[in-house]
């Protein structure tokens, strides 16, 4: 059974800038759980530091695998398993990414970020099309090791949110 995993992405600096392939173009033969179809690529622009999104997930037929890629900025990650065959149903894992970093993402897992820099870009591909009526949140206060990270960084209270995600 797929795992939520941390892949290493080298990000290439020069005169120019920076350069950061994704893994599923740099290093693929290394990383058989990156061939898939995917279906699209969604950007997250978050100017603010503390931006908590999620936690989302689609529910099947539309559930989606994710491959989260951190642009700019920083974001520590949230993944809970709601995969009831599992042995790790309703574990939450907890993954600090920056553009050095990807996180892959299986069917099945509920998914948010906080951001911990201003002026964060995130780029996540998903292999499955959106459904507005298989939509699902996981209330993020809701979960034990969620309010712990937000405690241990100092902004449990000071959180940006959508009225949506409060819900």
């Amino acid at each position: 059974m797929e795992k939520a995993q941390l892949i290493h992405n080298n990000v290439f600096v020069d005169n120019r800038g920076t350069f950061a392939p994704l893994s599923i173009i740099y290093g693929e033969d290394k990383l058989p759980v990156l061939r898939k179809t995917w279906v699209q690529s969604n950007i997250s622009v978050n100017p603010n530091e503390r931006t908590l999104r999620g936690l989302h997930y689609q529910k099947e037929p539309y559930a989606q695998t994710k491959l989260v890629k951190v642009i700019t900025g920083s974001i520590v990650d949230f993944v809970v398993d709601l995969r009831k065959e599992s042995e790790d149903y309703n574990k939450c894992f907890i993954f600090e990414v920056t553009p050095n970093y990807e996180l892959y993402v299986p069917k099945g897992f509920a998914h948010g970020f906080i951001t911990t820099m201003e002026n964060t870009v995130v780029q996540y591909l998903v292999d499955e099309v959106y459904s507005q009526p298989s939509e699902a949140l996981l209330l993020w206060s809701s979960v034990p090791e969620v309010v712990e990270k937000l405690n241990e960084l100092h902004i449990y209270n000071n959180i940006i949110i959508s009225d949506k995600d409060k819900a």
